[in-house]
C-alpha cells in the first residue's frame, strides 16, 4: 500500500468573499461546476448540472501541451450523443456513451504566455450550452514520470481566492489499471478522528488514470486539517491539505 502525501497550503481571503458561516461539513460538496456564463444564470445552472469538468494535469510543459495528446480532461455526467467542443481546435467530438468522456486537445505552437485559457462546450439537443472556464500554467523543464497509483493534486499549494473557488482543486489517480474504479475522498481531520466530507467514483480511462475536481463553492470551508484520498485496487495515495485563516485586508 504505497501513501504519498503532498502538501497544499490554503488560505481563507475573507476579505474577498465575506465571513459568511461555513457549511457543517466544512470544505463543502458541490453538486456541480461553477455557472456558464450568460445573461440568464438560472436557466444555465438548470442545465446539464451534472456534468463538471477536471483536467488531467494544470501545470504542463510546452512540449507537453503541444504533442501527443496534449491539454487532457474528463467531463462527468455527460450523455450518449452530446458533443463536446473546445476552443483550442474547435473539433466537435460526440460522445459514445452515458458517464464521464475523456477528451484532449493539441496546440499547433508553443504557447507565448505561461498561462493557455481555453473553454470546452457542451452541447445537447436544444438545450443551452455549458461552457467550462480551464486555465492551464505552463512550466519549463520536466515534470518527470510518477509512480503507479499516484495522486496528483493541483494546485499543490495557492490562496484562497476568487480563481480557486472557481477553478476548485483538480485530483488525478494516474497509472491504475484501465476500467478500474477509482474512489476519491476528502477528510477533514478532527481532535477525536476525521470525518469525511466528499466522495466521488469514476472508472480509470483507457490512459489509466481518472480526474475529479473537488470545488469548494457552497460556504468558507473551516480551517484546519483535511487529507485527499485516492484509491484504486490496492493501490492508495493521499493529498494533505491546510487550511488556514488570514487577516482581512485593509
Amino acid at each position: 500500500m504505497k501513501k504519498l502525501a503532498l502538501a497544499a497550503s490554503i488560505a481563507l481571503a475573507l476579505s474577498t468573499f465575506g465571513a459568511g458561516p461555513a457549511t457543517a461539513s466544512g470544505l463543502s460538496t458541490p453538486p456541480s461546476d461553477s455557472a456558464p456564463s450568460g445573461d440568464d444564470g438560472s436557466k444555465q445552472d438548470s442545465v446539464m448540472k451534472e456534468a463538471d469538468l477536471a483536467l488531467k494535469y494544470r501545470e504542463m510543459t510546452p512540449l507537453e501541451v503541444t504533442q501527443g495528446k496534449g491539454i487532457e480532461f474528463t467531463i462527468d455526467g455527460l450523455k450518449k450523443g452530446d458533443e463536446v467542443i473546445t476552443s483550442l481546435d474547435n473539433q466537435v467530438w460526440t460522445v459514445e456513451k452515458d458517464g464521464p468522456y475523456d477528451g484532449s486537445a493539441v496546440m499547433d505552437e508553443k504557447p507565448d504566455d505561461t498561462n493557455v485559457e481555453f473553454t470546452v462546450t457542451v452541447e445537447r439537443g436544444d438545450e443551452p450550452d455549458r461552457v467550462f472556464d480551464a486555465r492551464v500554467h505552463i512550466i519549463e523543464g520536466d515534470r518527470g514520470d510518477y509512480d503507479d497509483g499516484t495522486l496528483v493534486m493541483d494546485p499543490e499549494s495557492t490562496t484562497l481566492d476568487e480563481s480557486l473557488y472557481q477553478e476548485g482543486l483538480n485530483l488525478t489517480m494516474v497509472n491504475c489499471s484501465s476500467k478500474d474504479d477509482v474512489l476519491f475522498e476528502v477528510f477533514k481531520e478532527n481532535e477525536d478522528g476525521r470525518t469525511k466530507v466528499w466522495e466521488k467514483n469514476q472508472l480509470a480511462g483507457e490512459d489509466e488514470s481518472a480526474s475529479v475536481r473537488y470545488l469548494p463553492r457552497d460556504g468558507m470551508p473551516d480551517t484546519g486539517e483535511y487529507e485527499a484520498v485516492a484509491t484504486c485496487g490496492d493501490l492508495e495515495d493521499t493529498a494533505s491539505v491546510t487550511v488556514n485563516p488570514t487577516e482581512p485586508q485593509e
